[in-house]
């Protein structure tokens, strides 16, 4: 661990209360997560009641009244840009994300979105399906921060879909160049694909996908190893969409994710490519 690395950004933690209060560290990923059909957002001070699903992103706006009715721990550190949610309460952002920063872009906010669904995951505190996180000592399994590729695969159907929406209210909203609408075309296209095979019957190839898209990480890979060896690659019984309906989001924002899936091409990905 490179310790100069993790402090050169400084470090710091806030708590994000309920409601939308006005110095929240998320307080900018929320407001715009639920922004309107109308164009109006949320505001500092805003109720938990005045946050609809009228919104570009049913999903997105569900998170943010989820998250309006909690209290979370949020640490900013150079993490290269990742995000990690080690723990029940605690969510851990780039350094970059700090106020404006974490709502630059479509793909920032669809991080913070990634993060808090993990968040709802850890709360259900299951430990071999849904852990909790924190220091858990077992012989197989991560003493810190214990997780799965399954919860990996819900919390990108939320993040992305996320994305897709704001993508999408982007393209149709902001003075874009033609090159600007053919890339963000693309990404709505590669987005509408990865939900595809995301949202799947077979959850053990979303899992895969995952690992696929992101080689490198050592904490899917680790998963993927540790699954592999099991019976059931430590995938809970029930659908994707009856466990986000379990963590809390509407029949409204998973039936949205289901339309937008349906128009995508699923993938198979083999065993051989990410062993």
């Amino acid at each position: 661990m490179d310790l100069k690395a993790i402090l050169k950004k400084g470090i710091s933690m806030q708590i994000q209360r309920p409601e939308v209060p006005e110095n929240g560290p998320i307080t900018p990923s929320l407001i715009a997560m639920a922004i309107q059909n109308s164009g109006r957002s949320l505001h500092p001070g805003d109720k938990v009641t005045r946050i609809g699903e009228s919104s570009i992103s049913p999903v997105g706006a569900g998170l943010a009244k989820l998250f309006a009715q909690r209290s979370i721990r949020v640490m900013f550190l150079n993490t290269g840009g990742d995000g990690v949610t080690p723990w029940r309460g605690l969510i851990i952002l780039d350094a970059g994300y700090r106020g404006e920063g974490q709502t630059r872009s479509p793909d920032s906010i669809a991080r913070v979105a990634h993060e808090l669904t993990h968040l709802l995951q850890r709360e259900l505190n299951q430990p071999y399906y849904w852990p909790g996180g924190g220091l858990h000592l077992s012989p197989s399994r991560r003493w810190l921060g214990d997780s799965t590729n399954y919860m990996e695969v819900l919390s990108y159907l939320v993040g992305w879909t996320v994305e897709y929406d704001l993508i999408t209210f982007q393209n149709t909203s902001a003075d874009l160049s033609s090159a600007e609408l053919a890339g963000n075309e693309k990404m709505l296209e590669t987005i509408r694909d990865r939900l595809a095979t995301l949202s799947g019957p077979d959850p053990r190839n979303a899992c895969r996908l995952v690992l696929k898209l992101f080689p490198d990480n050592p904490v899917y890979r680790q998963n993927f190893d540790l699954e592999n060896r099991t019976s059931d690659g430590r995938i809970p019984q029930g659908s994707w969409h009856q466990w986000l309906r379990q963590l809390g989001f509407s029949r409204q924002a998973v039936d949205h994710i289901m339309i937008i899936a349906s128009q995508g091409q699923e993938e198979w990905v083999d065993y051989s490519e990410v062993r």
